[in-house]
């Protein structure tokens, strides 16, 4: 998006893209704060970008997929870990098995407790809440994205690649992603990585 002055905009560009997809009377006060809070996140942009369109349910899962004819069978359309369940993006990042199990650790892992929203807003707005300042605000958030990232990458594995990732392996991805973007987009004191694995709390509120 070009301003009058000529130079761009991500804003701008951010506000017709929104208006485009999702006209503005169609989100409440409470969605277009919580839209406009994904961006602010020190997560890669590319990740940032995926967790957007999770929230607007734009990303390739099966039912997706259906829905737009590039697959045709329904049988094709099951989760791709419990083999039960239609893929929608609500099942697979949040209430399958798998999902449930890596956020269940990750929650304790943060030491926090939360028992499972319904949808990714308000796990989202959880992640803001229950952080006791703005540093830590920032950092649950890097690892909410950081969660949906690995959860998605461990998906498209076993479809493309049959290869099986385990809970543990996707926890363990999402601890070692979660460090490397803390060290390089947090500003926090660097910590190794047994001390963010051990307690992420004080690393990032350091």
């Amino acid at each position: 998006m070009l301003l009058r002055r000529g130079c761009f905009s991500v804003k701008s560009a951010y506000d017709a893209l929104l208006r485009e997809i999702v006209p503005g009377p169609l989100l409440s006060p409470r969605k277009s704060k919580i839209f406009s809070s994904i961006w602010d996140s020190p997560a890669p942009s590319k990740v940032i970008a995926f967790s957007w369109q999770l929230l607007h349910d734009r990303v390739p899962t099966k039912d997706n997929l259906l829905l737009r004819g590039v697959i045709h069978d329904n049988s094709e359309g099951k989760c791709v870990w419990c083999d039960v369940s239609p893929e929608s993006s609500r099942h697979l990042f949040l209430h399958c098995k798998v999902a449930h199990e890596v956020w269940y650790e990750i929650f304790k892992w943060l030491g926090v407790v939360i028992v499972m929203p319904s949808n990714f807003l308000h796990l989202f707005e959880c992640f803001g809440e229950v952080a006791s300042t703005k540093k830590l605000r920032k950092g649950f958030r890097l690892v909410w994205h950081s969660v949906l990232w690995a959860i998605w990458r461990a998906r498209n594995n076993k479809v493309f690649n049959n290869m099986e990732m385990k809970p543990i392996d996707i926890i363990e991805e999402v601890k070692v992603t979660s460090w490397k973007w803390s060290l390089e987009r947090l500003k926090i004191s660097p910590c190794l990585f047994y001390e963010w694995v051990w307690e992420p709390g004080i690393c990032i509120n350091s």
